[in-house]
Order: C-alpha cells, then structure tokens, then sequence
C-alpha cells in the first residue's frame, strides 16, 4: 500500500482562541437572519464568512493573514 504524505505542513488553524474582536471583522446584517461575519483582512480571502448561524467558527482559519504575518515576525 502506497503511504501517503503529509499535508499542510506549514500554518495551522487555532482552535485556542476565534476571530471575535479582530479588527478585520465586518458584519452584514439581514433583516430576520442572523448576523454574518466576514474576514476584512488583505489577501486572496477577504470576505469569506468566519462564523454560522451568527456565531463565529470555534478556531481561527489557517488562512488568516494576520495569523501569517505574526508566524514572519
């Protein structure tokens, strides 16, 4: 049987804290729907929604560029 390699070497996600309070949080609101939050941060994936049902994922996404920009420094 062939092994498989490894993925996702590099950044994970952070399941220690979520992205309540980031500054890069905007909210869209609709009216009779709960509210959405959506990342504001630079990059490929600003705009993808961090939470469900109006509460925010239970981890910060690996891809979170301020999450990358602190791994640099």
């Amino acid at each position: 049987m062939e092994r498989r390699k490894k993925v996702n070497h590099g950044i994970g996600a952070d399941f220690s804290r979520t992205c309540e309070g980031c500054s890069c949080i905007t909210v869209e609101t609709v009216e009779g729907l709960p509210p959405m939050y959506r990342c504001g941060g630079p990059g490929p994936r600003r705009g993808y929604s961090v939470s469900v049902k109006g509460r925010f994922l239970p981890y910060v996404p690996a891809w979170c560029p301020l999450m990358e920009e602190n791994l640099k420094k």
